[in-house]
């Protein structure tokens, strides 16, 4: 069951009657034969689980799911089950990817519709679309009769690896990986997880579940590749590849009957590196990271202490190194590995992420080390801890207004400083002592607070947000989000416009767009080949919208830019319609809780938020 059949699923859960096949396709997106043909499929699919529901259908009155008595738990599980499913336009491009880069050619447009079991005019407006998605990497499809993907061998194989990793385990095992290794014995699958282990015990490590499944698709991969002739020859790093790997080689060869190149080797060693270790407390104590990656966090160590006056924990140190390691390993392998903690990095915490990067972005070893953007949020995440403890960020001065017993003033005061480090509790006061402040123009509450908090709405002339009693954290999260309302001790709120942006449907393309329209407007003063690298390293993508935050250097005025992207639809298949960009002066970076309180505000209101995928037609994006 795909995704799309696990929404009809759900719609026909949820329906108390009969609702018509247009009912639901309206509702899904899809045409009325696509809803009849996905529910056969879902009473197929229910009558190989063993479940007696089915979904009928009544004539004139249209579709019901009759849930027979005691299956609605099971019926919840397979829901579960198909969200995690691929969309069925997405499986079949990356079917087709397999089919080009892990089978035996050649391959025309006839034998690819043969085998995905698809129309000729798919296929071919797949192709048109792959073309586009090839180029960003340096790769291409080659053009004539024969199709087949050109470019880097190395190249290839790290796009497929991103390709697959770029969706859910479970949908990419069950939907994908059979495709993959339709041509490998099962005995030779047996013998490549034994290598796996032998490597584990060997490192001295354990590989996390899904870093096991990954390397043994990485292997998979490899040997195919080898098999259709296209060997790795040359390597970036000539370094001896160790004397596990050398006979591990040996192994290779004689099981596969293949020649197993010194650069082959070169590159499964830094893809081993480039796996998810099971870290223990003990394994992280045992482990060394090498010299490269503990001078870089030197670096860093030294960068935020001159910066925020506050050493960095020796406990600390550590685990930035590995991270820095295994990242160097991903850039040296061009393996691109996503970060499920990205986005909630670089835009939830957006304030501090800025503030960090405000003095990582600056250290030349770190620039020069160019991690992914995944694993530069990596080293955010781990630090943004230090920036609490170091009292960076600004805190902000709240005076508690209670009119209530000792209970809850005690437990306001201790609930609101436990929720957040940015919110201190100067006093408790009682409303008759803010009437009468208020009312007496000689004692100005300005110096002692920076707002006020109360369980009661306040008919004050001063800055101040009412929670609940209970203090909890969705109250925390009112009181941040009303700062950006109050400016902080800005005189007034920071300009900010929207505009329209021509740009070429490329990453490229769209950085100098913006590099060009925010100079322009007096915005950056440094020359495009940083802000390039800041594009790459410190953006997200948040729904459809590219989303940029500079705090440093460079950074001319402070000011908000939201961009409607106008690239054509090449520039939708690149993923982003719009670009929201905050820059800030470093002078005014003590006080980012406002601005970027009030820049998310302004990308919620102006954000795309429109499905990535139009059943109607070709759909528009494509995970990273």
């Amino acid at each position: 069951m795909n995704s799309r059949q696990g929404a009809l699923l759900r719609a026909l859960l949820d329906a108390s009657d009969y609702k018509t096949s247009t009912d639901y396709a309206q509702e899904l997106g899809c045409s009325d034969r696509t809803v009849r043909t996905d529910a056969k499929a879902i009473n197929a699919l229910l009558e190989r689980e063993g479940l007696a529901t089915r979904v009928g259908r009544q004539r004139g009155a249209g579709l019901r799911l009759v849930v027979a008595p005691g299956e609605e738990d099971r019926l919840i599980r397979l829901l579960g089950e198909s969200e995690t499913e691929m969309h069925p336009r997405y499986e079949r491009l990356v079917q087709e990817m397999i089919a080009l880069t892990c089978h035996a050619g050649p391959h025309t447009v006839d034998s690819l519709a043969r085998r995905l079991f698809r129309n000729k005019q798919q296929i071919q407006a797949d192709l048109r679309w792959w073309q586009g998605v090839l180029a960003v990497s340096g790769l291409s499809l080659a053009p004539g009769r024969a199709i087949a993907v050109t470019g880097p061998e190395w190249t290839i194989r790290g796009f497929v690896m991103s390709m697959l990793f770029s969706f859910p385990s479970h949908a990419v095992r069950r939907r994908i990986v059979p495709a993959l290794l339709g041509n490998m014995d099962p005995y030779d699958r047996q013998f490549l997880e034994r290598c796996i282990h032998e490597m584990e015990r060997d490192l001295g490590f354990e590989f996390s579940s899904n870093a096991q499944w990954q390397f043994g698709v990485y292997l998979c991969i490899m040997v195919i590749r080898i098999r259709l002739g296209h060997g790795l020859e040359h390597w970036r790093d000539d370094a001896p590849a160790g004397q596990f790997f050398s006979y591990l080689r040996r192994r290779l060869e004689r099981h596969f009957s293949i020649t197993v190149s010194e650069a082959e080797m070169g590159l499964l060693r830094d893809m081993a590196n480039c796996c998810t270790w099971q870290w223990s407390l003990s394994a992280m104590e045992a482990y060394e990271p090498g010299d490269a990656a503990r001078a870089i966090v030197d670096d860093i160590a030294r960068a935020l202490e001159d910066a925020f006056g506050r050493p960095v924990p020796e406990s600390m140190e550590k685990p930035l190194a590995i991270l820095l390691e295994s990242g160097l390993a991903r850039r040296s392998c061009e393996l691109l590995a996503p970060n499920p903690n990205e986005l909630a990095v670089k835009y939830e915490a957006m304030d501090g992420a800025a503030l960090l990067s405000s003095v990582l972005c600056c250290v030349p070893s770190l620039v020069a080390a160019d991690l992914f953007s995944p694993d530069y949020a990596r080293l955010l995440l781990v630090l943004l801890d230090y920036l609490e403890d170091s009292g960076a960020a600004r805190c902000y001065r709240v005076g508690l207004v209670v009119n209530c017993g000792i209970d809850l003033a005690l437990w306001g005061a201790h609930r609101i400083e436990r929720l957040s480090s940015r919110l201190s509790v100067t006093d408790v006061l009682t409303e008759n002592e803010v009437l009468a402040a208020c009312a007496n123009p000689r004692q100005s509450l300005r110096e002692r607070f920076d707002f006020l908090v109360a369980f009661e709405p306040l008919d004050v002339d001063f800055p101040s947000v009412t929670i609940s009693p209970a203090v909890s954290r969705s109250d925390i999260d009112h009181i941040i989000a009303s700062v950006p309302l109050w400016f902080g001790s800005r005189p007034s709120p920071v300009p900010w416009e929207r505009q329209d942006l021509a740009c070429e449907p490329t990453p490229d393309g769209l950085f100098r767009a913006l590099y060009g329209a925010l100079a322009a407007d007096g915005l950056l003063s440094m020359d495009f080949e940083r802000f390039q690298w800041l594009a790459w390293t410190l953006s997200a993508v948040r729904h459809r919208t590219l989303v940029l935050v500079w705090c440093g250097p460079g950074a001319a005025a402070t000011a908000i830019r939201i961009y409607g992207l106008d690239g054509g639809p090449q520039m939708e298949a690149a993923g982003c319609t719009m670009a929201a960009v905050l820059t800030v002066r470093p002078e005014d970076k003590g006080d980012l809780m406002p601005l970027t309180q009030r820049f998310k505000r302004l990308v919620a209101d102006y954000a795309d938020t429109s499905d990535l995928v139009n059943d109607d037609g070709f759909f528009t994006c494509f995970p990273e």
